[in-house]
């Protein structure tokens, strides 16, 4: 039996009795129910929409993506599948845009508007540079491809989806908190509603107070109960678990909204499994992307060594069968040498990273670590070096610690412009033992102290973005830690103490 065909034959048999008072809770109880259904319906569509949204939000993000590295692939190799990615996937991305402008509120619809107009300008840039490419103008599209208009519409185009992120996922949490907050209005007004009707009815005679009394009970195991558990039920969810149970026997009314509000939730779960599908994608791809480019490096720095070789053989003899006899020769020939080094000691960082030997251990004392470690570098005059007057002994792989400790002392040396003064301190506690190597320098920059440590980052016109990513996976090889911080600049490597 329906739930209002419950509440009619209530208060037909209460009116029957007393006409006034059956009025009065009839039109109560309908109203409460109606407020009830349209509360948890309209917040539920709410949150319906945020979640389609959202999804929308996530494909833009792997669209762009997708049609950023498909155009640089084209444009590089000239292969035609790239361009057919391109412009197989540039539909799509413009329709998911536009149904995002259509769906969503006046200010969620501004912010897509500013995606769709950012997406346009990228989009007739890589078209540009694609059509350069297929004229042969290949010079001309990588430089349009690494422009700064087309790096600045890219970050507008990120910064704007962050935005639109967080301020969605703030308008989300509303929505959950408001539908609950509906629902205990709406059980609340409902508990009101018995409450005046019981009053009522007490000044009939015992049978209408009996007959008040049964009914009541009735209304409130058919209606509280039910409301209750949807109460709760939203109440999960709002926490984050989705993984709940609906009244599913009722076939009722509130039976009926159980069925939608599952219907809903199983949506939004699948949306949320597909973001996280997708981001392990990218993170695959990332992956996969890292191995190709550290195999061909591994490659074009083992082809490099051999020529390098050489040429340094031929500088050693030019610089003994000339060197003496002409200062010119000799600092052309000094000057060979030093590119010759910096060539070597990138090679160094490229080999360093892709190689993954394992680690020979050994218990060594790491004070003489730090001091060959500096003794395998060429320190300027005008930088000083204090070292740490304890020690420690620490079970680890000697040779890859001291690559460590000299890649972060000759950064230190650059940073300083030659000129300033490093510290290095050892520090022993229960389980750990950590180095701390700090440097008078000017510090790095907030914006990039967070992605030193990532591979290919760089903020030097000869480096190879790898030197400290390498010192990163070393440490961590021997189960330890690097990190760093500014005012003095510190580098500190926490290492597992010897038992």
């Amino acid at each position: 039996m329906l739930i209002r065909h419950k509440l009619l034959l209530g208060f037909l048999i209460i009116i029957a009795i007393t006409i006034p008072n059956g009025v009065i809770g009839y039109l109560k109880v309908e109203q409460s129910l109606t407020k009830i259904e349209n509360d948890i319906f309209i917040n539920l569509q709410d949150v319906k929409t945020a979640s389609h949204l959202n999804n929308l939000a996530i494909h833009m993000k792997y669209y762009d993506e997708v049609l950023t590295q498909a155009a640089r692939n084209y444009v590089f190799t000239g292969n035609e599948k790239w361009s057919n990615l391109y412009f197989d996937t540039e539909p799509e991305l413009d329709r998911i845009i536009k149904e995002a402008i259509l769906i969503g509120d006046e200010q969620v619809s501004l912010i897509f508007t500013n995606i769709d107009d950012v997406n346009s300008a990228l989009v007739d840039l890589e078209h540009k540079a694609i059509q350069l490419r297929m004229e042969g103008k290949t010079e001309q599209a990588v430089a349009l491809l690494e422009s700064q208009e087309y790096w600045q519409h890219k970050d507008m185009y990120k910064n704007t989806l962050e935005r639109y992120a967080k301020i969605k996922g703030f308008e989300y949490d509303n929505a959950y908190d408001m539908s609950t907050a509906n629902l205990e209005n709406s059980v609340r007004d409902v508990g009101l509603v018995l409450a005046e009707a019981k009053s009522l009815l007490y000044v009939g005679i015992p049978i209408v107070l009996l007959i008040a009394i049964l009914l009541s009970y009735y209304i409130f195991k058919s209606l509280a109960t039910p409301i209750n558990q949807l109460k709760q039920t939203v109440e999960k969810i709002s926490g984050g678990n989705y993984d709940v149970e609906f009244p599913k026997n009722r076939t009722d009314e509130i039976g009926d909204l159980a069925k939608r509000m599952e219907s809903m939730v199983r949506s939004f779960r699948a949306a949320l499994e597909t973001e996280l599908q997708l981001t392990l994608a990218q993170e695959k791809l990332k992956t996969e992307k890292l191995t190709a480019i550290g195999e061909l490096a591994a490659r074009i720095a083992h082809d490099l060594r051999n020529p390098l070789s050489v040429i340094k053989n031929v500088c050693e003899i030019m610089k003994m069968q000339y060197g003496q006899k002409d200062p010119k020769i000799k600092e052309h020939i000094v000057r060979m040498e030093n590119s010759i080094q910096r060539m070597s000691h990138q090679i160094d960082d490229v080999l360093n990273y892709v190689r993954n030997t394992p680690i020979q251990r050994e218990v060594v004392s790491l004070k003489d670590i730090i001091l060959r470690s500096i003794e395998d570098l060429q320190i300027q005059k005008n930088v000083t070096i204090n070292l740490p007057n304890n020690d420690e002994k620490i079970n680890c792989d000697e040779q890859k610690i001291r690559t460590v400790i000299s890649n972060i002392v000759l950064n230190s040396v650059q940073a300083m412009g030659g000129i300033g003064t490093i510290s290095i301190k050892i520090k022993g506690y229960t389980k750990h033992v950590s180095i701390e190597i700090s440097d008078s320098g000017p510090g790095i920059p907030e914006d990039i102290l967070p992605k030193i440590f990532e591979p290919l980052f760089t903020t030097k016109q000869t480096g190879t973005g790898l030197g400290l990513s390498s010192c990163k996976s070393i440490v961590e090889q021997h189960n330890g830690t690097i990190t760093v911080k500014n005012n003095p600049t510190t580098f500190t490597i926490t290492l597992p103490r010897l038992s």
